[in-house]
């Protein structure tokens, strides 16, 4: 004879452990449930990832709407013929019942103030005897 070992269980020694129906069905639910608990993990993640790309497809979706506004805005200008008119006041048109302001930088002033060259102009036209038609224009001017 082979020598056993001595094991208890329940107080009953050398008792196998059955193989029964309580047995597969507790293996069975906890399975079940296994695979329920790796479902929901699934499914909190697919969630997690559909609601960040309905949040980025969104904001799109805004900066898509405010670009198509200015565009309405834009057709509606073009469409008016208000665009027209401010392309023509760019390039320097206006209209012919308009008074026209141009607002530019002075001119740079000489060192010679105006009065200076006046009497020098005069003094050395008086001095030099031009021709005959220096003298006319000075006669009709």
């Amino acid at each position: 004879m082979r020598p056993r070992r001595a094991s208890a269980s329940n107080g009953i020694v050398d008792k196998r452990v059955r193989l029964t129906h309580q047995t597969f069905l507790l293996a069975a639910m906890a399975v079940f449930g296994l695979w329920m608990v790796g479902s929901l993990i699934q499914e909190l993640s697919l969630n997690r990832s559909l609601s960040q790309q309905a949040a980025a497809l969104s904001d799109r979706n805004a900066a898509l709407r405010s670009t198509n506004d200015a565009y309405r805005k834009d057709i509606g200008s073009v469409t008016s013929g208000a665009a027209a008119e401010e392309e023509a006041r760019r390039d320097g048109y206006a209209r012919s019942n308009e008074k026209l302001y141009l607002i530019t930088t002075p001119p740079p002033s000489s060192a010679v103030p105006a009065a200076a060259r006046r009497k020098a102009s005069n003094s050395s036209s008086s001095s030099s005897s031009g021709g005959p038609l220096d003298a006319l224009r000075r006669l009709f001017g």
